[in-house]
């Protein structure tokens, strides 16, 4: 009798300590709720739409028409937007994500630095209910789903063209090149490899690593030249290598024929003289990159429908094709 009593309050008290328990649990679940569970980064916001954008820095044309465009949409739809810069430093891109949803910026647009180190802040920006947009490149988490740039590849690709038809035209349908590469950036090998793959008339003889700044591009120009004198094609993977390579192919004297990557007033100045060792550049169009990426984060907050990827069309400048470079000069002057 004892016993059977024992069982009985037993199986009263058991349901109680599983409450208790699944109590237990169900707080603790909500009180860890950090934000770790999945948050769409398209986010509609019900506040009024405030815009927050992040660049690498404003040292180099390409940012400042980037900026110019990301400002030219915001005021076509009347809505404020603040721009601040990482200067190329992972932990100020952080906390600036940090001030951005203090001060109350509700829609991202960033650059991400680091396509690796930046999806933490990017994620946490997601989190707290941000709309999010990356521009000229994305961090490797596909959990994003909206970009806006040029495909490197495609750069790279239209640049080999424009070089093959030269080398066609002028050269036989074979010459030397020497490369100022950037292997150890995001953007150098996608470029690099597009850009012979559309030029198989090109005999490589050496390369060199012009990273960071136009200083480096001159050293990098000058080392090829020096070891290889006759080279026919000079080829610069981006915008900072090839204002480098028209300086010191100014300096030398030089009448090697320059491809590169990334428009800028310097390099379009040398485009404009008749006789300039520049031939053709591509262009990642930064104006339209910026614009069309702070359209794509208001539209995504407004809830209109977005595609994931909002591909810009590269420009391709020639020296012959000076109405283009006019284009471009007229872009430039809405950066002051």
């Amino acid at each position: 009798m004892t016993k059977r009593r024992r069982h009985a309050i037993g199986s009263r008290r058991r349901p109680r300590r599983l409450f208790a328990l699944w109590l237990v649990l169900g707080l603790t679940a909500v009180s860890c709720s950090t934000g770790t569970e999945p948050v769409p980064d398209n986010a509609r916001q019900d506040d009024p739409i405030q815009v927050g954008a992040i660049m690498y820095a404003r040292d180099l044309e390409f940012w400042q028409l980037v900026e110019a465009g990301m400002r030219s949409s915001a005021a076509e739809h009347e809505v404020p937007i603040n721009i601040d810069v990482s200067n190329r430093e992972l932990q100020t891109e952080s906390q600036l994500m940090d001030t951005m949803y203090a001060r109350g910026d509700n829609v991202l647009v960033a650059a991400p630095f680091d396509l690796a180190a930046s999806a933490s802040a990017l994620q946490r920006a997601r989190h707290r209910g941000m709309t999010i947009v990356q521009y000229d490149n994305r961090v490797h988490d596909d959990s994003f789903g909206y970009f806006v740039g040029v495909d490197q590849a495609q750069l790279g690709a239209a640049l080999g063209e424009i070089t093959q038809s030269y080398v066609d035209e002028n050269l036989g349908g074979t010459a030397t090149a020497a490369l100022l590469v950037g292997d150890t950036e995001p953007n150098g090998p996608p470029r690099r490899d597009a850009f012979l793959g559309e030029a198989p008339g090109l005999d490589v003889l050496t390369t060199a690593e012009a990273v960071g700044s136009p200083e480096e591009g001159s050293r990098a120009f000058e080392t090829v030249l020096q070891a290889h004198p006759d080279v026919d094609v000079v080829w610069a993977w981006n915008g900072a290598a090839l204002q480098g390579a028209v300086t010191a192919a100014q300096r030398l004297d030089s009448d090697v024929a320059i491809f590169g990557i990334d428009m800028s007033r310097q390099v379009a100045d040398a485009m404009s003289e008749p006789d300039s060792p520049v031939h053709a550049v591509a262009d990642q169009h930064a104006y339209d990159v910026g614009r069309s990426a702070v359209d794509a984060g208001i539209a995504l907050a407004k809830g209109q429908d977005v595609p994931p990827e909002t591909e810009v069309e590269p420009v391709v400048y020639t020296r012959e094709d000076q109405q283009a470079l006019a284009t471009f000069y007229r872009e430039l002057e809405a950066t002051r």
